[in-house]
C-alpha cells in the first residue's frame, strides 16, 4: 500500500488527509502545533501565526465550506476565527482524522530520494519513509517586511503578523501600510481606540463591501459565471459602483481593470470609517524621517507606530532550495 505524508493539520491539511484516507491510503499528517486548525488558532504570542481577535472570514459561510461537510446552519454569513476553528475541528472529528495526525511534531527536512520516495527527518531527529508526500504548511508564516522601513522609522514597527488586537494602540498616531485585507482590518480595529489612523495605498485598488442586496457578495458574483465573461466582467463593475460610488468620494484613487483581477479586498466598515473621519487615506510611503513619513504625492504625517500589511512570502523551510525555492 502506498503510503503518504501530508506537512500540516490546517484546512488544506486536514481535508487532503481525509481523501487520502478515502482512498485507503497508509497517511500520516505532522502537526507542528498541539492541535489542528493551523492560523486560525488564535494565540496572543507575537511568534505564532494566527488570526486577529476580531477575525472573521472574508469569503462567506456558503463558498467557504467543505462541499462534503457544510457549515452549520445556525453560522453567520461571515463567521469568526473561533467558529471556524470549531468547524474544522467538527469535521476532523466527524471524519476520525485526529487518529492520523501527530501533534507537536515538526518536520525539519524533507528529502527527495533517487527512487522518487521521500525521506523526512522530524524535529525529534527521528527518520521516515514515505512514497508520497504532500505539502499543507501554508503561507502566513514569514512575514514580508518593505524596504528600509523598519531602520529608518524611530517609532514602532510591527507587521500585521504581530497584530493581534488593538489594545496596545490607544490615543497613538498610527499608520497602516497595505490596504489588502489584513490592512484594511488593522486600520478599522486600531482606528476604534487611536487619536489618529492613516492608511497607506500605494496603487488604486477594489475594496468591496460584504454584502449586495441583503445577500454576500460572492455569493451574488456566483451568479454572473455563467454569463458571458465580458458581461460578468461589466456586472461586477456596475454591481460595485452601485454598492460604493466611486471611489474618489473617498480620497482614494480610481481602480482599473477588471474588478476579480488581483485577490479581492472584501471590507465593509473601512469605507465607513473614511467617511467618519476616523481612518484617512494616504499615497504610497517615499521616505521616512525618524517618525515623519512622507507620501508620494508630497504630503507628510507624523506617527507613534507603523504597522505593515505587507504580505508574506512563500517558504518552504524543510525543503532544500534546489527542490523548492
Amino acid at each position: 500500500m502506498p503510503t503518504v505524508a501530508i506537512i500540516g493539520a490546517g484546512c488544506s491539511g486536514i481535508t487532503a488527509l481525509k481523501n487520502c484516507l478515502a482512498q485507503d491510503l497508509s497517511v500520516v499528517c505532522f502537526e507542528a502545533n498541539s492541535d489542528l486548525g493551523g492560523n486560525w488558532i488564535y494565540n496572543t504570542e507575537p511568534s505564532h501565526s494566527s488570526v486577529c481577535e476580531t477575525t472573521h472570514i472574508i469569503s462567506s459561510k456558503t463558498l467557504s465550506a467543505y462541499l462534503d461537510y457544510p457549515m452549520p446552519e445556525d453560522y453567520p454569513d461571515y463567521p469568526s476565527h473561533d467558529q471556524v476553528l470549531a468547524y474544522f475541528r467538527s469535521y476532523a472529528d466527524h471524519f476520525g482524522l485526529r487518529e492520523y495526525i501527530r501533534f507537536n511534531t515538526r518536520v525539519a527536512r524533507a528529502e527527495l530520494q533517487p527512487d522518487q520516495s521521500w525521506e523526512l527527518t522530524l524535529a525529534n531527529g527521528r527518520v521516515e519513509q514515505f512514497n508520497y508526500l504532500l505539502t499543507a504548511n501554508g503561507h502566513h508564516h514569514e512575514a514580508r517586511h518593505p524596504a528600509g522601513i523598519s531602520e529608518a522609522f524611530t517609532g514602532r514597527y510591527l507587521h500585521s503578523h504581530d497584530y493581534k488586537n488593538n489594545k496596545a494602540f490607544a490615543d497613538e498616531r498610527v499608520l497602516v501600510i497595505g490596504s489588502g485585507n489584513s490592512g484594511c482590518d488593522c486600520a478599522v480595529e486600531i482606528s476604534r481606540v487611536a487619536k489618529k489612523v492613516d492608511i497607506s495605498i500605494r496603487r488604486p485598488h477594489y475594496i468591496i463591501p460584504k454584502f449586495f442586496l441583503g445577500r454576500p457578495s460572492d455569493t451574488f458574483n456566483k451568479t454572473l459565471q455563467y454569463l458571458p465573461g465580458w458581461l460578468a466582467r461589466l456586472g461586477q463593475k456596475i454591481t460595485l459602483r452601485i454598492q460604493v460610488g466611486r471611489y474618489a468620494e473617498y480620497g482614494l484613487e480610481e481602480p482599473t481593470g477588471p474588478v476579480t483581477k488581483n485577490h479581492p479586498t472584501l471590507n465593509s466598515e473601512l469605507l465607513y470609517k473614511i467617511r467618519h473621519g476616523k481612518v484617512h487615506p494616504r499615497r504610497g510611503v517615499t521616505n521616512i524621517d525618524g517618525n515623519v513619513v512622507t507620501f508620494k504625492d508630497g504630503s507628510q504625517g507624523t506617527y507613534d507606530t507603523i504597522v505593515a500589511a505587507t504580505g508574506y512570502k512563500i517558504t518552504f523551510p524543510f525543503f532544500d532550495k534546489a527542490v523548492v525555492s
